[in-house]
């Protein structure tokens, strides 16, 4: 395994500690003030200088998330509150009050984007033939309902793990299931994602699913960019920019310093897959760390499974991110979706599964490789 630069066997490394977590590893902890008091966290430290922090309470989500001291995400001035304080559909964007924050929010399961009314009359009950969601459902202020973690040495290597079900039912209604797993290693400085959905009811299910990841000063500041290989992203109709195609192309991947008063930008952008069916994209800064050529992060996603993106910009004092949100669908009603030909209802007993790596990009030679091993696409930047 690779520490500090230096390559050490097993053996080598356990001479030389009283515990391994002198090195890295996984560890249960608890929140004890603010909004957090009471949510349990699970961080992750690698050894690289790769750290973050899983949360059980919160979708089994990515809370905060760091490398080497540098902050990686946006956070809310709040912190990432308890699900407890999450106001159902009230006014249908509780979300943004509780759920919005840390590395990333699962969107879904049932639906995503914008507040919508969702048919239920599958399900039988004559009280309830429709049914709200607020802005991006209620999985990512939904507490895991078992979980599990640990670590576990493979000849030389050291795997670090969790592993949570998040289950979002109601009577008369949807019971879906999210299982996922993380798992790491000493010496590496990205994760790998796992999960699966299945439904566990007896009736057919709408079933969307949306990544929301939130990437945020030091990472993000002005010289970053976005990279990757795409073809022509479309500005919905949300976004504040007012340009043609060929601005949009290059406006949706920029940075700037923040801005007074901006509103919000979303585009759709057409993700070139590799030959294995995996779509990527990175946020780079090569202002920052100049003494190596800069810094990234990157995302690596099944495009198969999920086949949209969505671009968000968001330059606002404040609220300063810029958002990769691969995705099952656009944005939409669900019957709109299902007409359009999406296949967006899961029969009783029916799984999903979904597949990504998050990892950091430490140094010109990184961010250069990335970029080199990007599919040929217009567009590649």
């Amino acid at each position: 395994m690779r520490i500090d630069q230096h390559e050490y066997s097993r053996a080598d490394v356990l001479r030389r500690v009283g515990s391994l977590a002198q090195v890295g590893g996984v560890q249960l902890m608890a929140y004890e003030e603010g909004h957090a008091r009471g949510t349990r966290a699970l961080e992750f430290r690698t050894g690289t200088g790769f750290r973050f922090v899983v949360e059980p309470d919160r979708g089994f989500d990515i809370g905060f998330a760091e490398f080497g001291g540098t902050g990686l995400c946006w956070l809310p001035s709040k912190g990432l509150a308890g699900p407890w304080y999450y106001e159902g559909d009230l006014d249908g964007h509780a979300w943004l009050r509780v759920g919005l924050g840390g590395l990333f929010n699962t969107a879904g399961l049932v639906s995503i984007g914008t507040p919508q009314t969702v048919p239920a009359e599958q399900f039988g009950f004559t009280q309830r033939l429709a049914a709200p969601y607020g802005t991006h459902d209620r999985i990512a202020v939904t507490p895991a309902s078992t979980f599990a973690h640990g670590q576990d040495w493979e000849d030389e290597r050291c795997r670090l793990w969790a592993r949570g079900t998040v289950r979002q039912e109601i009577a008369y209604g949807e019971h879906l299931v999210l299982e996922r797993r993380y798992e790491t290693e000493i010496g590496s400085s990205s994760v790998h994602i796992h999960d699966r959905v299945t439904n566990e009811g007896w009736f057919e299910t709408p079933h969307q699913l949306l990544y929301h990841f939130n990437l945020g000063f030091p990472l993000l500041g002005d010289g970053a960019e976005v990279v990757a290989a795409h073809g022509t992203p479309q500005d919905l109709s949300f976004s504040t920019a007012d340009a043609g195609a060929d601005a949009v192309a290059a406006h949706w991947r920029s940075v700037t310093d923040p801005v007074a008063g901006f509103t919000h930008e979303g585009y759709i952008v057409p993700m070139v897959a590799d030959a294995h069916g995996y779509a990527a994209v990175a946020l780079v800064n090569r202002r920052l760390r100049p003494d190596i050529g800069g810094l990234g992060v990157y995302l690596r996603y099944d495009a198969r499974a999920l086949p949209v993106y969505v671009a968000w910009r968001m330059m606002r004092e404040g609220l300063y991110a810029i958002g990769f949100e691969p995705t099952t669908t656009p944005f939409g009603a669900t019957r709109d979706l299902i007409a359009e030909g999406f296949p967006l209802m899961m029969a009783p007993g029916e799984h999903r599964e979904y597949e990504m790596e998050f990892g950091m990009l430490v140094g010109a030679e990184a961010i250069d490789a990335f970029i080199a091993g990007l599919p040929n696409a217009r567009g590649r930047e």
